[in-house]
């Protein structure tokens, strides 16, 4: 991606959630690594939090990704790849995770509830206060 894709996202911004706008002038269907890089990195710069609420995220890379207080309830990231990521207080709350692989990332007071887990990799993941339920 270079620089001129960056620039062209256009944002969408609550006051504490920033979520890319999709569709429209751009044409932007399916995010992409690059494009959730440039939201976390256009959320730190605005001193906000991530919303990738209700996006298809499936069978992506997201390695090693500071997602700490995001928004990504019913998100679709089953068979993705979250090693190492920092999802600290997120909300994972009807998110599809089956066969997701989120070792070594920091769920810590994540809110799991009712998400599919079947398959998911949790191999030393932080679980310190995550609601499972």
């Amino acid at each position: 991606m270079s620089s001129d894709d960056i620039i062209q996202l256009k944002f969408q911004d609550d006051g504490k959630f920033i979520k890319i706008l999709k569709g429209g002038k751009f044409g932007l269907k399916k995010l992409t690594k690059s494009y959730i890089s440039a939201l976390i990195k256009e959320a730190i710069k605005r001193n906000r939090f991530v919303d990738l609420s209700d996006e298809d995220l499936s069978k992506m890379n997201l390695t090693k990704l500071n997602m700490m207080n995001s928004k990504l309830s019913n998100a679709n990231l089953s068979n993705s790849d979250l090693s190492n990521a920092n999802l600290f207080s997120a909300d994972l709350s009807n998110a599809n995770l089956t066969n997701a692989n989120l070792s070594y990332t920091d769920l810590s007071y994540a809110n799991l509830s009712h998400s599919k887990r079947d398959g998911a990799n949790l191999f030393n993941t932080v679980l310190y206060k995550t609601n499972l339920s």
